[in-house]
C-alpha cells in the first residue's frame, strides 16, 4: 500500500512540475523571446509613435526580444521608480535625473554600464557630457544635456534684458491688452526649475561646503521677493500660476499670449507645433545686476539596475538606441543638442535655438548632485507656494526650507 500510494505521489509531482514546464514552454519557448524593459521620460515635445517605431525597429533586428518601452511622466518618475526598487521590480534601465544618482547608490541599485553596453556607443559619446561619473568611474549614460536660456515673442516684446531688474522693466512693458509680460510656473512640480533661474542669477548656491542648506541665503530671499514683486506688485504673470506646472504655463507662451519666458531645449518643437504667426527670439537669462550669468545646466542619464531581469538585453537595446537614425530625431523632438558625436553634426542641429544653448553652455551651473536632491527641491518648492500664497514671508518660506532640507538629508 505504502508503494502504490508513493508511486502515486510521484506521478502526480511529475503532473504538476510538467504543467508548470509545458506552461513555461508556451510562455517562452512559443514566444521565444524574452522581455527588455527600458522607462523613458515623457519630454516635452517627445512623439509618442516614434517611440514605437523604435520599440517595433528593435524587435525586428533582434527577435529574441520583446520591448517594453514604456513612457513615464517626469513628475511621477522617481516615485516610480523608488517604489519598484524597494519592491525588487525596477526596470532593466531608465531615464533618471542626474543629480538621482547619489541616492540610487545609496540604494546599492545601480550598475555601471560599461559592463552591457559596447565600446563603440561610448566611444561616440561627448567625454564633457559624461556628468555621472563619480570616482572615476560612469554609473549613468548621458541621455539628455541642455542649458536653459529665454525665449521672447518679437511681437509682444522687442528689447532684450541684460538684467532680470531690465527684464522686470520690460515685463511691466509688455504686460497689456490682455497679454502677459512673463510666464512662470508656481505649482508642485518635479523640477524647482523657476527659482533656481532667479536663485542662479543672484549668485546662490543650494549648499555650503559642509552641506548645509544655504537655500535662505540674501541671494535666495533676493530671488524670491523679486518673484514676489513680479506677481503681486507689477502683475506681469499669468493668471493661475500659482497652480500651474510647466506644462500648463508654457502653452499659454506659445499661444502668443505673453512676451518672455524662461525654457529649455523643447522650445523650437512646441513652437513649431503652433504655426505660429509670431516669431520667436532665443535669448540668454539674465543675471541680477553685479552679477555673472549663471543659466541652469539639466543633465539627464540613464541608470542600469542590478535587479532588472534582463541587463544583456537592455544593454543590446541601449546600442540600438543611440544609433544615429533612432537618437537624433528623438534629441530634435525634445529639443536637447545631441550627446552623441555623430549626431551633433547633423544640419537639424545647427539653428538659432542649439545657437543659444551653446553660449549659455558657456556660464551654466548644474543641480548640485547630492544625496536626498529629490526630497530638498520638493521642500523648496513648498517653501516658494508658501510665499506665493502670502502664508509665510519670502524670508520665513526659505528659513523653514533651509531648517527643513537640513533635517531631511540628516534622516
Amino acid at each position: 500500500m505504502k508503494k502504490v500510494l508513493l508511486v502515486l505521489t510521484l506521478i502526480l509531482i511529475l503532473g504538476v512540475v510538467s504543467t508548470n514546464l509545458f506552461a513555461k514552454g508556451q510562455d517562452e519557448g512559443e514566444a521565444g523571446k524574452s522581455t527588455v524593459t527600458f522607462w523613458l521620460c515623457d519630454y516635452e515635445g517627445i512623439d509618442h509613435d516614434f517611440v514605437k517605431e523604435i520599440a517595433a525597429a528593435f524587435e525586428a533586428e533582434y527577435p529574441e526580444y520583446e520591448m517594453d518601452l514604456v513612457i513615464v511622466d517626469w513628475d511621477s518618475m522617481h516615485d516610480k521608480l523608488t517604489t519598484s526598487l524597494a519592491a525588487g521590480t525596477p526596470p532593466d534601465a531608465s531615464v533618471i535625473g542626474t543629480r538621482w544618482l547619489l541616492e540610487l547608490m545609496d540604494l546599492d541599485s545601480v550598475v555601471q554600464p560599461g559592463d552591457y553596453l559596447s565600446q563603440s556607443t561610448f566611444d561616440n559619446i561627448a567625454p564633457g557630457a559624461m556628468e555621472a561619473k563619480i570616482d572615476g568611474k560612469l554609473w549613468g549614460i548621458p541621455f539628455a544635456a541642455g542649458s536653459r536660456f529665454m525665449a521672447m515673442n518679437t511681437s509682444l516684446a522687442t528689447k532684450v534684458p541684460s538684467t532680470m531688474e531690465e527684464l522686470r522693466e520690460y515685463a511691466i512693458e509688455a504686460t497689456k491688452d490682455g497679454n502677459y509680460g512673463l510666464i512662470m510656473p508656481g505649482g508642485k512640480h518635479t523640477e524647482l526649475s523657476d527659482f533656481v533661474y532667479y536663485f542662479y542669477a543672484a549668485g546662490g548656491d543650494f549648499f555650503d561646503a559642509n552641506g548645509k542648506s544655504t537655500v535662505n541665503s540674501a541671494a535666495g530671499v533676493k530671488a524670491l521677493e523679486f518673484m514676489l514683486k513680479l506677481a503681486n506688485d507689477d502683475k506681469v504673470l499669468q493668471e493661475g500660476y500659482v497652480s500651474h506646472s510647466r506644462k500648463q504655463a508654457q502653452p499659454i507662451f506659445f499661444a502668443g499670449k505673453a512676451a518672455y519666458v524662461m525654457i529649455g531645449a523643447w522650445a523650437d518643437t512646441e513652437y513649431n507645433k503652433m504655426n505660429a504667426d509670431w516669431d520667436i527670439q532665443y535669448l540668454q537669462i539674465p543675471p541680477f545686476a553685479g552679477n555673472k550669468p549663471a543659466p541652469l545646466i539639466v543633465t539627464d542619464s540613464i541608470a542600469l539596475y542590478k535587479d532588472g531581469e534582463n541587463l544583456e538585453g537592455v544593454g543590446k537595446f541601449l546600442d540600438f538606441l543611440y544609433k544615429d537614425e533612432w537618437k537624433a530625431p528623438l534629441d530634435k523632438q525634445m529639443g536637447f543638442p545631441p550627446v552623441t558625436i555623430s549626431a551633433a553634426k547633423r544640419p537639424e542641429f545647427q539653428t538659432p535655438m542649439y545657437a543659444a544653448m551653446g553660449e549659455a553652455n558657456l556660464n551654466a551651473k548644474g543641480w548640485p548632485l547630492v544625496t536626498g536632491w529629490a526630497e530638498a527641491s520638493s521642500i523648496i518648492i513648498d517653501a516658494n507656494q508658501k510665499a506665493f500664497l502670502g502664508q509665510m514671508s519670502a524670508k520665513e518660506a526659505l528659513d523653514w526650507a533651509a531648517v527643513e532640507v537640513d533635517k531631511a538629508r540628516a534622516e
